[in-house]
């Protein structure tokens, strides 16, 4: 049995890349024959020569700290079974695929934006648009990245999802936008970073960090408020001044959560390393036009019985010098694991 996975494994994004590993080496460890199918437009190549082409002196600046964040990145990759590349939709389709299974998943693969413009047009890729008639096709806890999906998008999706052998979603939202299509006959399962256990993450960390006391690790340029609550986040927490973690490879990122005091993140899967490796942490959620992708925070801190470490607003920060007993979250994550263990049980044999 051949399995391909498509994904965001391209993306200059620590999470990315470590849902990718952790589902593929899950799928190994149960006997399956892996691919993380290489599909990456090249519209979307993170180059120094596509970042000064930007048109505004912001995104130029936004464009070149991506690139330095994938210089950090790449190297992690090769410990992807990636397949040769494929640069557009229209190549996959073309070509004789050797997958038995096509399983598209996780992260925001069915966000909006990469399927009105992906290519620099509609792209359905992610969707599962290729592979056959013979070929069975499965969501591995997807997101769509928003609450509401536009009407455009569903009718785009939904004839392609019905093809679909399995549907699983990340959120509680993305059920709620499967209905709204018609589409009921899906579930919740896990991020696949909770698949694997701590101990494989310690293993990937480097041996030693530079961080001892609070750090941070935030993405996306963040509202006023934001930043103010951020700042009194960590005033209340330490004198020193906060390591930003952003810019550095994955073994020494997943070092520097396991050696930080307190980590302050808006990232999903830097709260999933920070509960693997049993460091404490405090959760900003996104506002404006990026809301959405907070119940994926809610979502998962429910399941982990840590709701309080998502701070809304200044009245919420002394919960966060609760102590976490982490190994009831152990039993917790590995309840929240097997959502997505028996989710793959039933639908890859």
């Amino acid at each position: 049995m051949k399995i391909g996975i498509l994904t965001f494994h391209w993306g200059a994004n620590h999470g990315a890349i470590l849902q990718t590993y952790a589902l593929s080496r899950y799928l190994q460890q149960q006997g399956a024959e892996v691919e993380v199918i290489d599909y990456y437009p090249k519209n979307l190549e993170l180059t120094i020569y596509n970042a000064l082409r930007a048109l505004r002196p912001g995104a130029v600046l936004h464009k070149c700290k991506e690139w330095h964040k994938e210089k950090c990145l790449k190297g992690f990759r090769t410990r992807l079974p990636l397949s040769r590349r494929y640069y557009t939709n229209a190549e996959l389709q073309k070509d004789d695929l050797p997958y038995d299974i096509l399983i598209t998943g996780s992260d925001q693969i069915w966000n909006p934006s990469f399927l009105r413009y992906g290519e620099g047009k509609v792209t359905p890729v992610y969707f599962l648009n290729f592979g056959g008639e013979n070929v069975k096709k499965l969501s591995v806890s997807a997101s769509f990245g928003c609450r509401s999906y536009p009407e455009e998008c569903k009718a785009l999706a939904a004839p392609l999802l019905r093809e679909f052998d399995g549907i699983s979603v990340r959120e509680n939202t993305g059920l709620d936008i499967l209905a709204s299509m018609g589409i009921e006959n899906a579930c919740v399962t896990a991020d696949p970073t909770a698949l694997l256990p701590g101990d494989a993450y310690r293993e990937l960390c480097s041996a030693e960090s530079d961080v001892h006391g609070v750090s941070t690790f935030i993405l996306r340029k963040q509202a006023a408020q934001t930043k103010r609550l951020l700042d009194k986040i960590c005033r209340a927490f330490t004198t020193a001044k906060p390591m930003d973690i952003d810019l550095r490879s994955i073994p020494d990122w997943l070092a520097a959560i396991r050696d930080s005091r307190l980590v302050v993140t808006n990232s999903f899967h830097c709260v999933m390393m920070c509960l693997k490796l049993h460091t404490p942490f405090a959760v900003l959620m996104e506002t404006g036009t990026m809301a959405g992708m907070n119940d994926r925070f809610v979502t998962l801190l429910a399941a982990m019985g840590l709701s309080n470490r998502i701070v809304y607003c200044e009245e919420d920060i002394p919960n966060i010098a609760q102590e976490i007993d982490f190994s009831a979250v152990d039993a917790a994550m590995d309840r929240y694991a097997n959502t997505l263990k028996d989710y793959l049980r039933k639908h890859i044999t």
